[in-house]
């Protein structure tokens, strides 16, 4: 699950340093190598709309082809105008972004639509997104409420989490911080990198009623810390200082993506956790460094 759009700050998280980061993203594509498999073209070619969104997709992100927006929407459109779900939520996510065709929320939120109705997960989140800011809808915290609610019903994490905001914030329904920390436990469990950092920081102060509990917030922080959330990375290596190896990995992942006293800090401690190595044991997590990429979203 991409998690596109999801509110990363939905809730107060908590931090044992306050960090200043930027998410890493995916591994950045490699570029053609030799082209889109000539059967799944023929398929798409010949009018099945699986085949039609598949290539969409690897247009869109650069798979065996050139990266080409535009191409993708146009793929897109034709396995959506066969109310294939699946290519009208990322039709619905290129109007949204203005990728490869005009933005246009209004035409985003139709194409959620579109595949919400259909019980498609990811649309039915998005659109209630859409709902939560007014965009190409009317702002309607209960529609949103009620959109979140169906794609969480499927599991759907981002749903899960944003449904948490909205019961911690009482918008479209009674406040209730109960339901919102049952939601982001859920949530965890989905798979929610962004969900299961407030867990872990949650079992790691005992909030929430929940008695302080290291190993729990070890376990949490690192199933996000995999999948690539720099405050996770940060504080799960800040619960690890009798394991200078890992410290020093997870440092030296989170680095590059730091700033101000954070990333002082970060280079003190991993300067530290250095010296308790020898140096064949730094170069070899230098080279683990450098071929580390996130884990996509594990439930």
């Amino acid at each position: 699950m991409s998690g596109r759009g999801k509110l990363t700050t939905a809730l107060v998280l908590m931090a044992l340093i306050s960090t200043i980061c930027y998410g890493q993203g995916p591994a950045p594509a490699k570029g053609p190598t030799n082209g889109i498999d000539a059967a799944l073209m023929a398929k798409a070619k010949a009018g099945n709309p699986e085949a039609q969104f598949k290539v969409g997709t690897k247009y869109e992100l650069g798979a065996r082809v050139a990266k080409d927006a535009t191409e993708a929407a146009a793929w897109y459109r034709k396995a959506a105008d066969k109310n294939y779900a699946p290519a009208e939520h990322s039709l619905g996510v290129l109007y949204e972004t203005g990728a490869g065709v005009a933005a246009d929320y209004t035409a985003a939120a139709q194409w959620y639509r579109k595949a919400a109705e259909q019980g498609f997960a990811p649309a039915q989140f998005s659109l209630g997104l859409c709902y939560v800011h007014g965009k190409g809808v009317p702002q309607d915290f209960g529609q949103a409420l009620a959109w979140y609610g169906k794609a969480a019903q499927q599991r759907n994490s981002d749903a899960l989490l944003n449904l948490a905001f909205l019961y911690h914030n009482g918008q479209g329904v009674t406040k209730d911080e109960a339901r919102s920390f049952e939601l982001v436990r859920q949530a965890a469990e989905a798979g929610s990198a962004d969900a299961e950092f407030q867990l872990g920081m949650d079992y790691y102060g005992g909030e929430q009623g929940l008695q302080p509990d290291n190993e729990q917030a070890r376990k949490w922080l690192h199933r996000s810390a995999k999948q690539g959330d720099v405050a996770a990375q940060f504080n799960y290596a800040m619960l690890l200082k009798a394991q200078p190896a890992e410290v020093y990995f997870w440092l030296s992942v989170a680095a590059p993506h730091l700033t101000g006293e954070t990333k002082t800090k970060t280079a003190e401690l991993r300067t530290t956790a250095a010296a308790r190595l020898s140096p064949a044991e730094r170069a070899q997590i230098d080279q683990q460094v450098k071929a580390w990429r996130p884990v996509e979203e594990q439930p």
